[in-house]
């Protein structure tokens, strides 16, 4: 039996919302009056083209590049001394040598011959290719890496805070390889908590004018795909020497909070440590113990860590109270997960579900970041914010559209507040409509970024918030990291940037991080069209999701992705869109194309390298 390989979004820690603080799942929309579907990322400014996926064409003696995808119109000839042994029919990875000119083939370099077999691994090479996503690292950078050796200075560890007993835990997915935070609870004497939320020190050996730091602003952030992973840093500090991986030494950034039992975050300190993990946990294996109170796992652990660990369900409980009276969006959209066969191909498509022990780490990061936040703001240190203003006049009158056409008339002031969005989906009398619904609200919301200003994040309902707990794998933490640094007088001031340098760091890392997110939904749209390719011609279950001047787009719930219904495929009635623009009418059987209605439709074409996806209608009048 192949191995489930989820898509791994490490943002859901921090993503209270799913989906308002990270960049958004692909989104209906777009596209022209042509019979195609949309399944691709959401539009993105016109990019500069310098690799892309590509057929080869062997014309005589000639051999020509044509690109995947057919809206980049590109068709380059390939000098013989730079084929690389491809012949014509292959699928290849090209790199422009000279764009075309007036109608005049350009050239292009081929990088890599690819198997279309291996479905997976030609997704990932054409998405890090489509995005100039970096892959090596310089020389110097893995030099600078691998002179910190292998275990921690003891020097260094003299220096610190001493929590070596204190049995801090990860817990992460089942295929995660870099263990970044840690935690550890205790129940104090007024009924509150003490939790310590333990950041792996980046910030230690990554540090700013060296090649370690060059490379890893130049990424922004990690890039995680099905089979492979970019890190921001050389594995011999992402997955080691910086994991804090079980019963080794490690370096940390530790915030040392304490909470009300209502889950208010009453006070905090930040102090560098050295700790040693006492276990490793896997996300359900934490679900099992703590709330499922498995037996068998609870005696194949060790007795009295199980017992250190009861204290986070006290934490958990209320910090989740917390969420509850601020008014926080609570979403939780199912994320596909594609088992993948030995020979890199999708086999079938499963959707995967947060369970408790997910919201418990996701809720003990929450407060970690606010307190980085509010101790950075307290003490005056300037550095980036993770910022998610409230959503646009326009997006709200879009969303109260589309929730009039499903009969839901929601209040919504000219001045809202997060509560406002939350309490929709609780008006819905149908829950199998509340994924759907809950959908709209995250796309009617602003995207989250960074910037020096502190404005809040409105998903959260939170006044101050930063990124703190991932260092390893997003520079804007290790920017949070020396902030601190700063505070407790371990860095100088004048080494952090300020003012335009850290404005211009914010909208750099914000795209960076957007490249690493659309890469990630370019290669799961990718994959899932590879997969309907296989099933052209079935029929899927499936629901309108946006409707638009040419068609509507609908959402096949099977697998997760859009296709478009092309108006001239709803040919059982001569239909009209209405005057407000949000469905499609039939002027006799006066059936109606609207967001929120189920229907069946069969797929009939797809081109993956585009996300396309064709549909007709499957079902009768």
């Amino acid at each position: 039996m192949p191995p489930i390989l989820r898509r791994r979004r490490h943002s859901q820690r921090q993503s209270p919302s799913r989906g308002t603080d990270r960049a958004r799942g692909a989104q209906s929309g777009g596209g022209g009056a042509r019979r195609t579907g949309a399944g691709a990322p959401p539009p993105r400014p016109e990019r500069v083209v310098s690799a892309f996926l590509a057929t080869t064409q062997l014309a005589g003696r000639d051999l020509y590049v044509h690109a995947a995808e057919r809206k980049l119109n590109l068709r380059c000839s390939v000098p013989p001394e730079q084929r690389g042994g491809a012949r014509g029919g292959e699928w290849v990875i090209a790199r422009l040598l000279k764009p075309p000119v007036m109608g005049h083939a350009g050239s292009a370099h081929i990088e890599k011959i690819l198997d279309p077999a291996r479905s997976v691994e030609l997704a990932t090479e054409a998405a890090i290719a489509r995005y100039d996503l970096p892959v090596e690292f310089s020389g110097a950078a893995l030099r600078e890496a691998h002179a910190f050796g292998q275990s921690i200075d003891p020097l260094e560890a003299a220096r610190r805070t001493d929590l070596r007993s204190l049995p801090l835990v990860t817990i992460d997915g089942e295929d995660a390889r870099d263990f970044d935070d840690a935690v550890y609870a205790e129940p104090l004497a007024d009924g509150g908590f003490r939790l310590v939320v333990a950041i792996a020190d980046v910030s230690h050996y990554v540090r700013p004018g060296t090649a370690l730091d060059a490379e890893a602003r130049a990424r922004g952030t990690s890039v995680y795909f099905p089979t492979r992973v970019l890190p921001m840093l050389p594995t011999a500090l992402s997955n080691h020497l910086c994991s804090l991986e079980p019963d080794v030494e490690r370096l940390c950034m530790v915030a040392d909070l304490q909470l009300t039992a209502r889950g208010a975050l009453e006070s905090w300190r930040f102090y560098p440590a050295v700790m040693r993990s006492a276990a490793r946990l896997t996300y359900d294996e934490a679900f099992a113990i703590l709330f499922r109170r498995d037996a068998a796992l609870r005696a194949a652990r060790d007795g009295a860590l199980v017992e250190r660990l009861e204290p986070l369900l006290g934490v958990y409980a209320a910090l989740v109270r917390s969420r509850h009276q601020r008014g926080a969006l609570d979403f939780d959209a199912p994320e596909a997960e594609f088992v993948i066969d030995a020979g890199q191909h999708v086999r079938s498509i499963a959707f995967h579900h947060r369970n408790d022990a997910h919201r418990l780490i996701e809720e003990c990061m929450i407060v970690a970041n606010v307190a980085a936040a509010r101790e950075l703001k307290r003490r005056g240190v300037p550095s980036l914010m993770r910022v998610h203003s409230a959503p646009e006049e326009r997006k709200r009158e879009q969303l109260l559209a589309t929730l009039r056409v499903l009969g839901i008339e929601p209040v919504i002031p000219e001045e809202p507040c997060t509560r406002d969005f939350a309490a929709i989906a609780r008006q819905l009398k149908d829950p199998e409509s509340r994924p759907f619904v809950e959908s709209l609200i995250v796309r009617s919301m602003a995207q989250a970024l960074y910037q020096p200003q502190q404005i809040g994040h409105f998903g959260l309902a939170l006044d101050d918030y930063a990124h703190f707990t991932s260092p390893i794998r997003r520079y804007p933490d290790l920017m949070i990291h020396r902030a601190l640094r700063v505070t407790l007088a371990l860095l100088p001031a004048d080494s952090q940037p300020r003012g335009a340098e850290l404005e211009q760091a914010g909208m750099e890392l914000s795209q960076l991080e957007r490249r690493a997110d659309e890469s990630d939904r370019y290669v799961s749209t990718f994959l899932k069209c590879v997969y309907l390719r296989e099933r052209t011609g079935q029929e899927f279950a499936a629901l309108v999701t946006t409707v638009v001047e040419f068609g509507c787009f609908v959402q096949l719930l099977d697998v997760g992705v859009d296709g478009l219904l092309h108006v001239s495929a709803l040919n059982d009635d001569e239909y009209q869109l209405s005057r407000d623009g949000t469905q499609w009418v039939g002027r006799r059987r006066k059936r109606r194309f609207a967001p929120g209605m189920r229907l069946s439709v069969m797929v009939t074409g797809v081109r993956p390298a585009e996300g396309m996806v064709d549909l007709e209608l499957a079902d009768g009048p």
